[in-house]
């Protein structure tokens, strides 16, 4: 009896100094509040793929729902109040929804905002935000964009100029972390390479994007031209197509939008994966375990399998995706040191643009 007693203080004991595993909510409910508008086949499909993702899993012990709001910031802290304000368990929004979040989180303490590109200044104890490393993107497409411009005999696409280039959707700090990569991919293993680059001053323009893109093939002479420019960015691939020349797409798998275009499809020579929809998917799982998610600000990138390239179209050598390859592996195990655009100052920025600019002569 009395090592029965023992045995049940020793027990008692244990569960009052060991940790108990949260649960989860029995139900949940997910709002997903995009800024501009799905189709672009990239940054806010993934997140609505994300969003798929979650229902999928969980099936009824979840409600998602998702609300297009256009490029007018003036909506963004009214949807996210109205979301506060309807009980939604969780909200989901991108950095464009920065100071909305500023404004709005704290008034619904029990709603999980989970913002994704990007982090407030300061932490917020019911956000989740996730920062992306998108100037490891950028480095990887610029390693491949630099080997591909020196190609000169061995493929009729490529010309004898030693130039590449970039559209951005905006000069702004999330783009250029993806252009400044870019340039020092493109150094890396090519040194003397010259980079002609535009702005679109929006995400949704493919009109202006294509033209930007024709310029910079047939003005230029760049071989292969990468975007940051979301949906508006697509007009890149037009341009490829017309010039017969090379693009490499951004944060999903683009080259799988022209499944019925094979030569199209092989022109775009890879995409630099931004998992947008693996990280919503496994942030809201975690919530889903009684994790307690608000207050923490990540930066994730290649080591966390957030960024990555797509298959490579059949006209890169075999010989040069290894290469590739071996440069992905050497980001994800941080032996690689890239420059960010979130740790630069503008003039720093634009003394980096202009040591490649191929429109200085």
């Amino acid at each position: 009896m009395k090592k029965l007693i023992t045995l049940l203080s020793l027990a008692l004991a244990l569960a009052m100094v060991l940790p108990v595993a949260a649960a989860g909510p029995a139900k949940a409910s997910v709002f997903l509040l995009i800024s501009g508008s799905l189709g672009d086949k990239g940054f806010n499909d993934s997140a609505k793929a994300g969003l798929d993702m979650m229902k999928a899993k969980y099936g009824d012990r979840i409600t998602t729902k998702y609300t297009e709001l256009g490029s007018d910031a003036a909506k963004y802290s009214p949807a996210l109040e109205d979301a506060g304000a309807e009980g939604y368990s969780v909200v989901l929004c991108s950095n464009n929804f920065n100071n909305a979040v500023q404004e709005v989180a704290a008034r619904y303490p029990k709603t999980l905002y989970i913002m994704y590109d990007g982090w407030t200044k300061e932490a917020i104890a019911n956000s989740y935000q996730i920062q992306y490393k998108n100037s490891e993107a950028g480095y990887l497409a610029g390693a491949l964009a630099g080997l591909m411009t020196q190609l000169k005999s061995s493929d009729s696409s490529l010309n004898s100029e030693n130039v590449i280039g970039f559209i951005g959707g905006r000069d702004i700090t999330g783009i250029n972390d993806f252009f400044v990569g870019y340039i020092a991919g493109a150094q890396k293993v090519n040194s003397k390479v010259k980079i002609i680059y535009n702005y679109v001053n929006s995400f949704t323009d493919t009109a202006k994007a294509k033209d930007q893109a024709l310029i910079q093939f047939k003005t230029y002479k760049a071989d292969v031209v990468y975007h940051a420019a979301g949906r508006a960015g697509l007009g890149l691939f037009d341009a490829a197509a017309e010039t017969d020349r090379y693009a490499i797409g951004v944060d999903t798998n683009q080259a799988a939008l022209f499944g019925n275009e094979p030569k199209k499809a092989d022109q775009i020579l890879t995409s630099t994966m931004k998992r947008v929809d693996l990280t919503l998917f496994q942030a809201v799982s975690r919530f889903m375990d009684g994790e307690k998610l608000g207050g923490q600000q990540v930066y994730i990138g290649a080591a966390e399998g957030a960024i990555a390239y797509a298959p490579f179209s059949k006209v890169v050598p075999a010989s040069m995706q290894k290469d590739l390859e071996k440069v992905q592996s050497e980001i994800k195990a941080g032996t690689v040191k890239i420059p960010s655009a979130f740790s630069m100052t503008a003039d720093q920025i634009n003394a980096m643009r202009d040591a490649v600019n191929a429109a200085k002569k």
